[in-house]
C-alpha cells in the first residue's frame, strides 16, 4: 500500500512538472512570436488605426531651396533619414517624433503648421521605420539613441539658434522624448498622448491579440476577461525574457521613472536647468488611458520637475488637437513663449 502511495505521489508530481513544462513552453513560444512582430521593422499600421486627431489640413511648404534631406547616424551606428525646413532667419528649431508604426511622412501637417509660426523644424523616422535603418524596433529605449542624434544634428544646423530646441512628439515619439536624458540644446519639450510605462501597452496589445484570435476560431466562445489578463500578463512576462535573451537589454520602457534620472544627471551638469514639459493627452484615449498621463504628472511632482497639463474630454489616441485645433495652438503658443522669450519667432508673437 505505501508503495502504492508512493507512486501515485511520483505520478502526479511528473504529471504536474509535465504540465507546467508545456504550459511555459507554450507561453514562450507564443512570446517568441509576440517579441518578432512586436521588434519587426516597416510593418506600418493599418489605415483603421489611424484614427488619430493628428492635423490633415495641408498648408504651404517652404520653398525647394529651405528644405533639405538628412541623413545621419545613432550612436550604434543606425542609420537615421529626416528632413529640415530651415527659416530665412536663424530661429528655433521644432523635432517633431512620430509614433509607433508610423512615419515622419504622417506629421509632414504638423511640419506645415510649425513652420508657417516661424520655427525650422526637423523630422525624422525612428529605426525600423520610414526611411530609416531597417533594425529592429523597440518602441522606447534604443529609440532614445535616435532622438539623441536628431538634438545633434537640429542643434548643428546653421538656422538653428543655439540652446533652442523644442521637441514635440506624439505617442511613442512623446515617451521617448521623456525618456531622452536632458541635453543643454533643448529648451521645452511638448509631449503628446505618452505611455507612462510600456509594459502596460504590450498587455493590451496582447489581449487585443488573444481576444481576436480566438474569435476567429470559436465565436460563440468568449474568453472569460480574468484568463485573459492572466494570459497576457503571462506573455508579456516572458516576452521580457525573451527580449533580453535576444538583444541584450530589457524591452520595458518607463518615462514615469525618467524625472529620477533627470534630476540626479542635473546635479552632474554645470548650469543645468530643469527643462519644462508640456504634457497632452484625452480622457478617453483609447490606446493610451489617461491613467498613464495621472502617473506621469505625479512622478514629475515627486521629483520637482516643470511640468503643466493640457486634458481634453476627446475619444481618440492623440485627440488633443483634433478636439479643438483654435485652443491646442494657443496652448502651445502659451506655453512656447514663457520658455523662449526673445527667441520666440515674431510670427508666433503675433498670433
Amino acid at each position: 500500500m505505501a508503495g502504492q502511495h508512493r507512486w501515485a505521489r511520483g505520478l502526479a508530481t511528473s504529471t504536474a512538472s509535465i504540465l507546467g513544462l508545456t504550459v511555459t513552453s507554450g507561453l514562450a513560444l507564443v512570446a517568441h512570436f509576440f517579441v518578432q512582430e512586436f521588434s519587426r521593422p516597416h510593418i506600418p499600421l493599418p489605415d483603421s488605426a489611424m484614427d488619430w486627431g493628428m492635423p490633415t489640413a495641408l498648408l504651404e511648404e517652404p520653398p525647394q531651396l529651405a528644405q533639405r534631406s538628412l541623413l545621419f547616424k545613432a550612436s550604434d551606428g543606425t542609420l537615421l533619414c529626416g528632413d529640415f525646413w530651415a527659416q530665412p532667419v536663424p530661429a528655433p528649431t521644432v523635432i517633431l517624433c512620430h509614433g509607433y508604426r508610423i512615419s515622419r511622412s504622417h506629421l509632414r501637417p504638423v511640419a506645415q503648421l510649425e513652420y508657417s509660426r516661424g520655427y525650422n523644424v526637423l523630422f525624422f523616422d525612428f529605426r525600423g521605420h520610414g526611411d530609416s535603418e531597417s533594425v529592429m524596433t523597440t518602441a522606447g529605449n534604443a529609440e532614445v539613441r535616435d532622438m539623441e542624434a536628431a538634438i545633434f544634428v537640429a542643434s548643428h544646423q546653421p538656422e538653428t539658434l543655439p540652446g533652442k530646441i523644442i521637441i514635440h512628439g506624439f505617442s511613442m515619439g512623446a515617451a521617448v522624448a521623456l525618456l531622452t536624458p536632458p541635453h543643454h540644446d533643448v529648451v521645452a519639450i511638448i509631449a503628446d498622448s505618452p505611455y507612462a510605462r510600456s509594459d502596460d501597452i504590450l498587455r493590451r496589445l496582447v489581449a487585443f491579440r488573444l481576444v481576436d484570435e480566438w474569435l476567429k476560431r470559436y465565436p460563440q466562445l468568449p474568453l472569460p476577461q480574468l484568463l485573459v489578463t492572466l494570459l497576457a500578463w503571462s506573455i508579456v512576462g516572458m516576452s521580457r525574457i525573451v527580449f533580453r535573451l535576444r538583444y541584450g537589454f530589457t524591452v520595458v520602457a518607463r518615462p514615469d521613472t525618467s524625472f529620477k534620472r533627470w534630476k540626479q544627471r542635473s546635479k552632474k551638469i554645470l548650469k543645468y536647468h530643469p527643462i519644462p514639459i508640456l504634457l497632452i493627452h484625452s480622457s478617453g484615449d483609447n490606446l493610451i488611458p489617461i491613467e498613464h498621463a495621472h502617473q506621469i504628472m505625479a512622478e514629475a511632482a515627486a521629483c520637482g520637475a516643470p511640468l503643466e497639463t493640457y486634458f481634453v474630454d476627446a475619444h481618440v489616441h492623440c485627440g488633443a488637437y483634433g478636439w479643438n485645433p483654435l485652443q491646442y495652438d494657443l496652448v502651445i503658443q502659451t506655453f512656447l513663449a514663457k520658455h523662449l522669450a526673445d527667441a520666440l519667432p515674431e510670427r508666433h508673437r503675433r498670433l
